[in-house]
């Protein structure tokens, strides 16, 4: 039986703590491959907590892949690649996000797949992100000196700013960031374009999800990069097939796949870190975390980012999920080293994001106003979803459709 001292867990919430508990046992081997778990009720009663408690634990073990549930079997450890790190990153409950154009109004074809699949968004009223901007903005024009609002900002986007979206992400997203690592762009598009120049327009081979988000395909060909598209299994992008490939980059979405809405598990996490660190290689993954904030149920999965330690990942992120892509405000995060080479190679240019633009962001990530617009998107998002599903169950189809990764983000 697993046996925690929850007096251990300070201001942590109790499935949290039990959750972070077996993580690490299963991390560090002291629960082995194949194990299985107590049922859900005789761990309840063993540790003096709910079964609501310890379900709580184990749904966030599943989704990160630690554990997998069986029917009518139980649960059990999953086997983690040799050589994982005795830790992983601490991910902050979830916020909310919202991404660029709608992308289900894109053909889902990429490559040779088509998926057998509809993607319904829920969520954010834009009247409300319109009211929230409006603030900011006005506070930003009578508060602001007119030296801030009019000065120019460096390619990096304002030291302020970038200093708001490392603390939003340690806040959020358990990340360690430095400011001086943080570039601010005008949508995803834009970085991504930036991403191309960074590492080299020249004999870059960049791997996408097969399927996955049609755009990125133009994107990189458009930037004169190969293309290569990766099929996806049930914990994520193939690592064979992508060593086969020969792509030097890869772009994907590891907390919430689009459109399949698949989370990749730790597991497959492990092995792409291995895959972008291998010895004498110039690899690097492009991490798109475009709707983390709003993760319906649980704990966000904790980003890939988190647990890189060799430096190969590139975080990015957009705020267009939450505020509406018209506004074009996105960010990535860069290891240190590529950070060194944008500030030498790229910091010629000018910021592709206006300085007021700037500057209201910064305010409303600073005063939570953000955070809270966030909670109450994902809460009617929740609810869209809870009424959608009690609509079908209700319906004559009842019995010939179902909903599939309805927790993990805006689209199911």
């Amino acid at each position: 039986m697993l046996d925690y001292d929850l007096s251990a867990r300070g201001d942590a919430p109790l499935y949290e703590f039990l959750y972070r508990s077996i993580r690490d046992d299963v991390v560090a081997g002291r629960l082995a491959a194949g194990d299985r778990l107590p049922s859900k009720r005789a761990l309840a009663e063993h540790l003096g907590v709910s079964v609501v408690t310890v379900e709580g634990a184990y749904e966030q073990l599943v989704v990160e892949g630690y554990v997998a549930s069986r029917p009518r079997s139980g649960f059990y450890v999953c086997e983690l690649p040799a050589g994982a790190p005795a830790t992983t990153g601490a991910a902050a409950p979830a916020a909310p996000a919202t991404h660029g154009a709608s992308r289900q109004e894109d053909d889902m074809r990429v490559g040779d797949v088509a998926p057998r699949v509809a993607t319904g968004r829920m969520g954010g009223s834009a009247t409300e992100a319109g009211r929230l901007w409006a603030r900011a903005l006005r506070a930003t024009l009578a508060e602001e000196p007119d030296a801030s609002l009019f000065a120019a900002s460096p390619a990096q986007g304002l030291p302020r700013l970038r200093e708001a979206i490392a603390r939003y992400l340690r806040q959020t997203r358990g990340m360690e960031v430095d400011p001086e690592c943080v570039v601010v762009g005008a949508g995803a598009q834009v970085l991504d374009g930036a991403i191309v120049q960074l590492l080299g327009c020249h004999g870059l081979s960049v791997a996408l999800e097969d399927p996955g988000y049609p755009r990125l395909t133009s994107l990189y060909r458009a930037h004169g990069a190969r293309v290569e598209h990766i099929p996806l299994d049930a914990q994520g992008m193939r690592c064979d097939l992508l060593e086969r490939s020969g792509a030097n980059v890869v772009h994907l979405m590891p907390s919430h796949q689009y459109p399949t809405g698949l989370v990749t598990s730790i597991a497959r996490r492990y092995e792409l870190l291995g895959w972008a660190s291998w010895a004498n290689t110039d690899r690097w993954i492009v991490e798109d975390d475009y709707d983390c904030e709003f993760r319906l149920a649980g704990r966000s999965v904790p980003s890939l980012a988190s647990v890189d330690a060799c430096g190969r990942v590139i975080y990015s992120n957009t705020f267009s999920m939450g505020l509406g892509s018209a506004l074009r405000l996105a960010y990535m995060v860069l290891p240190p080293q590529l950070a060194r080479r944008y500030a030498g190679e790229l910091g010629f240019y000018s910021s592709t994001v206006g300085t007021i633009d700037q500057l209201a962001l910064a305010r409303i990530l600073a005063d939570g106003s953000y955070e809270r617009h966030v909670a109450r998107v994902r809460k009617r998002a929740r609810d869209e979803r809870d009424a959608l599903r009690r609509a079908l169950e209700a319906s004559g189809a009842s019995g010939r459709v179902r909903m599939e990764a309805a927790d993990a983000g805006l689209h199911c």
